[in-house]
């Protein structure tokens, strides 16, 4: 009988005021997209886990814009994991979509993505081991991301055309002992961004803000430590094999001395 009046009284007054009682489910369901998309935003995905990060546009792999791995791409951790180490890469590729649909087709795997405006994309959970090094003991212990970046300088019309602007081209880098043709190098917001996730992580790893060091010198080609898989810090991709050259020109040193 009470529940019969409960339903009475509610039908009475949404009768009365139909408008006040739609304004009022409308600001509930505001507010809980505006939580959502707080979520989306201000969060990264550690073993299921939400750490904060300093940066407004992070595309989760659970949201709908988001890109999300398939399970054959990389190799769920028996164990909670606490990575050592933060890879860079530049994907070669025109967009971090692209990025993701060669990750998906080649059933590689890196747990960040960052677009050519700064979005940073969460693809997979950090606590999950991605195939991005090429060198198991790295992958095991890392977290990898890889930024927008097409390399060649003949793709600059093409980041014009779509808003972007043009791309810095780098110019007399080495890498292994070797200077590099000219090429295109990061915008400063993608930087900015890896600025913001190097230290999402290192708050939620304690992944030292430190990368592989000589005489004063940031180290421009493989390291020992780090091809065992016993270096703690943040790298670039040819700090573990010869075969590769990025991220060539991204002085992490620089970049790390700036995280506040």
């Amino acid at each position: 009988m009470k529940l019969f009046n409960l339903i009475c009284e509610f039908l009475a007054k949404l009768k009365q005021n139909p408008s006040q009682f739609r304004r009022s489910e409308t600001e509930k369901e505001a507010e809980q997209i505006s939580l959502e998309t707080q979520r989306e935003k201000n969060f990264i995905i550690c073993n299921g886990e939400q750490f904060p990060i300093e940066w407004d546009d992070v595309i989760l792999f659970d949201s709908p814009a988001g890109f999300s791995l398939p399970k054959n791409c990389y190799k769920k951790a028996k164990n909670e994991r606490v990575p050592t180490m933060f890879v860079s890469h530049w994907d070669a590729c025109l967009s971090s979509k692209s990025c993701f649909n060669i990750l998906k087709k080649r059933k590689l795997s890196v747990h960040f993505l960052i677009d050519n405006d700064g979005t940073i994309y969460q693809i997979m959970d950090c606590n999950d081991i991605g195939y991005h090094a090429g060198n198991w003991k790295v992958n095991t212990k890392s977290v990898g991301v890889e930024i927008s970046n097409a390399y060649y300088p003949k793709y600059q019309n093409i980041y014009r055309s779509e808003g972007f602007g043009p791309r810095p081209t780098w110019k007399g880098m080495k890498v292994h002992g070797r200077t590099l043709e000219p090429f295109l190098g990061f915008y400063p917001w993608q930087e900015q961004a890896f600025q913001a996730l190097t230290k999402a992580l290192h708050n939620a790893y304690d992944i030292p803000l430190e990368t592989p060091m000589k005489d004063n010198a940031a180290i421009t080609t493989v390291v020992p430590e780090v091809v065992a898989g016993t270096f703690k810090g943040v790298i670039n991709h040819y700090h573990i094999t010869k075969r590769k050259i990025d991220c060539a020109g991204f002085d992490l040193d620089e970049v790390l001395a700036e995280i506040i």
